[in-house]
């Protein structure tokens, strides 16, 4: 069991085998820790052995393992708030440089993730501009079992068949933010129903902390009483945001983040690429993907060093910041800069940790405000630097 995963994740993958082992893996879990830890790799493996037909080997090539093998199984749905657009320009960059089966394979998954929240479980719970992505969802799943049947030869016209082929689902995406009552309810209408063979269930779920009342209370009458053969998995950056009502009723499984070894060994084994070019996982993604990620750090120290000295930004400089941040990707990714060089500064004694605190609370506000609500862009980050200073 688990090992694809154990020469990066070998505390993880040794517990959850060890837990499966011992038939005392819990219905409701918690994959908590950093973003690109590789939680929802962790959950989706762990859903390939508990449905696997065999020992859950990683070898195995039951029915189910080989559906696992290109996510094209029907026992998951996913619902949650992850770009999945930025690693699928990854892969698709990857792809048509590499020219691989094993870079084809990786790009297929990469897309079937983002396909799961497209699950006919949830179909019922979308309203009419919902369905319309259900189609677009399904056309892009029917060109890929034509795609992973490709030869070589085909390989070069492929990456812009994708891309084609996407385009009217990134039109018709919207990056969900909240998991809503209708969405729980059809999940737990989809658990009710009966399945051949008793054929597990999965229900993964990410960013719930962000969802609203209603949908949290239903959730918790899923999570008290699961379904038999019915597990749920939430995944969460920031488990202490969740209700305490809620996170009772989870067993926690901490995803700590990658060392530098492990970073490096994944980057070169899985995506083929240069480990000591990326100071992670999320880097290497993003710059791939098109995100000037070096650049946006160099704009957030600048940020912060305009705080340190107590000084304004010339209004120029703040217009030309606000317009390169003007994609909710990239002022995601300044917001976390930002939090991370605020730490760095106090390390090196710039700031109290009275202040750092107080900067690093403010800049999280703003980052949570920036995934739940439509503000501008604009407003935000030129409210944040005036009320950092403030604060400064």
């Amino acid at each position: 069991m688990f090992e694809a995963l154990m020469p990066y994740r070998k505390e993880s993958a040794t517990l959850l085998s060890q837990q499966i082992a011992a038939q005392v893996f819990p219905q409701a879990i918690l994959f908590s820790g950093p973003r690109y830890g590789g939680r929802l790799t962790l959950a989706m493996e762990t859903a390939r052995v508990l449905s696997c037909q065999n020992d859950g080997s990683g070898w195995c090539t039951c029915a189910s393992c080989k559906q696992f093998a290109t996510y094209g199984m029907s026992n998951v749905v996913v619902v949650g708030t992850r770009d999945h657009k930025s690693r699928i320009e990854a892969a698709l960059v990857n792809f048509a440089e590499l020219r691989t089966e094993e870079s084809l394979h990786q790009l297929v998954r990469t897309i079937r993730i983002m396909l799961l929240q497209y699950h006919g479980a949830l179909l019922e719970s979308a309203d009419q501009k919902g369905s319309s992505a259900f189609d677009a969802a399904s056309n892009v799943d029917e060109a890929l079992m034509e795609i992973e049947s490709a030869s070589p030869g085909d390989f070069p016209r492929l990456a812009e068949m994708v891309r084609s082929v996407l385009k009217p689902l990134y039109a018709q995406f919207k990056r969900t933010v909240t998991l809503s009552i209708g969405q729980v309810r059809s999940l737990q209408e989809w658990t009710m129903q009966t399945s051949f063979g008793n054929v597990p269930r999965f229900i993964i779920l990410e960013g719930v902390e962000q969802s609203n009342e209603g949908a949290r209370n239903s959730l918790l009458k899923l999570l008290e009483e699961p379904p038999e053969h019915t597990f749920v998995m939430l995944i969460s950056e920031y488990p202490a945001r969740l209700l305490p009502t809620i996170l009772s009723r989870l067993q926690r499984h901490h995803v700590r983040p990658f060392s530098e070894e492990e970073k490096n060994l994944l980057l070169s084994t899985v995506f083929f690429a240069d480990g000591a070019k990326y100071r992670n996982l999320e880097e290497y993604m993003l710059e791939r993907s098109g995100v000037p990620c070096k650049q946006i750090t160099a704009q957030g120290v600048m940020f912060v060093q305009s705080l340190l000295e107590k000084k304004v930004l010339p209004r120029e400089q703040l217009d030309v910041l606000c317009d390169e941040l003007d994609e909710p990707i990239r002022l995601e990714y300044f917001l976390k800069e930002l939090q991370t060089i605020v730490r760095q500064r106090f390390l090196e004694g710039a700031l109290t940790d009275r202040e750092a605190s107080r900067l690093v609370s403010i800049v999280g506000e703003a980052e949570q405000k920036a995934s739940v609500f439509n503000q501008s862009r604009k407003l935000l980050v030129e409210s944040l630097h005036y009320r950092l200073l403030e604060v400064r």
